[in-house]
């Protein structure tokens, strides 16, 4: 026989196969209804009656006052309440209750209900090291500036993040020379790293140098006995000099060293402020445009620093040096 009347013969087994299922499965199908159908319910009344007893005695628990007695925890003996969750903690022996106002803080300085208010981790022995917010402040910082220590626009203001690394000063030096006539005051200016060139100025009162540095303010004419005994000319011209407003007084033939300071100033938030800043002067923050900062006042450890931002009253504050 050959393969293909093989594949005939087994096509046609296959066929008859399924018809037969097919057949069996409907007569089950139609016979559904009459296998599971459901007789008359008959009545039964063999329940058991109710103990008398049984329903005093529940009936008693329910009516009675039940009162819950409150475990303790620790050697200090800390009432647990059942339904209310309370955080206590136990540190060297003490037990804290985080919500007891009267409880000692866990984190000293910082009072415990402001590290539950602001959900600090106040389990994690170095929360007031930390930074949650990430605006460059910690916790404790923080704690101290009374502001919010999980909200990045709530921060101490930026000066606390100003460093004064050094004061460097730079020299004008003057000394007055001559009187050319009865108007005129000779006034030399000396080299100095920031002035390497003699200069020489005839002034009268009232007028300003061409390097625009001071103005002549006064004449006084002195004598005073030298070191030898000798009456000498000891006359004085007042003047003031310009960047600073401040008053000098040059004696003739005398060096009057005027310093102008400066303050290097670095920025912890930002390793590329580094600015040296003279006294008197103004400068800015990038990540604080709207605040002006001035440098108030060099002092050899210490810098005077103001600042002010919008509306706000203008503020000062010391920085030492590191």
């Amino acid at each position: 026989m050959s393969s293909k009347a093989w594949d005939k013969l087994l096509l046609l087994v296959v066929g008859l196969v399924v018809i037969g299922l097919s057949a069996l499965f409907a007569n089950l199908a139609m016979g559904f209804g009459a296998r599971f159908g459901m007789g008359a319910a008959s009545a039964k009344n063999d329940l058991p009656e109710t103990s008398e007893a049984i329903a005093g005695i529940a009936k008693s628990f329910v009516e009675k006052e039940q009162l819950w007695t409150t475990p303790s925890k620790g050697e200090a003996a800390k009432p647990v309440p059942l339904f209310v969750s309370i955080p206590i903690v136990e540190t060297n022996g003490v037990l804290i209750d985080m919500l007891d106002p009267n409880a000692p803080s866990l984190r000293p300085p910082v009072t415990n209900a402001w590290l539950l208010s602001n959900e600090l981790d106040f389990l994690n022995s170095g929360v007031l090291s930390m930074d949650p917010d990430g605006d460059g402040f910690t916790t404790l910082a923080e704690w101290e500036a009374k502001t919010d220590p999980v909200d990045p626009k709530s921060r101490p203001p930026y000066v606390e993040k100003l460093i004064f690394a050094s004061r460097q000063q730079q020299d004008y030096v003057l000394r007055f020379s001559a009187r050319p006539d009865a108007e005129r005051s000779q006034i030399m200016r000396m080299p100095s790293p920031k002035w390497p060139q003699r200069d020489n100025f005839y002034l009268r009162i009232g007028e300003t140098s061409k390097d625009q540095q001071f103005r002549v303010e006064g004449f006084e004419e002195k004598k005073k006995v030298n070191n030898v005994g000798i009456e000498a000319d000891a006359s004085e011209v007042k003047i003031t000099y310009l960047p600073k407003n401040e008053v000098h007084i040059l004696v003739r033939n005398t060096d009057t060293v005027i310093p102008t300071y400066f303050a290097e100033m670095k920025f912890e938030l930002d390793p590329q402020f580094h600015e040296f800043v003279k006294e008197g002067d103004a400068f800015n923050l990038a990540m604080d445009p709207e605040t002006k900062y001035r440098v108030m006042k060099v002092n050899e450890n210490s810098v005077v620093i103001s600042y002010q931002s919008g509306s706000e009253p203008e503020q000062t504050v010391e920085i030492t040096k590191k």
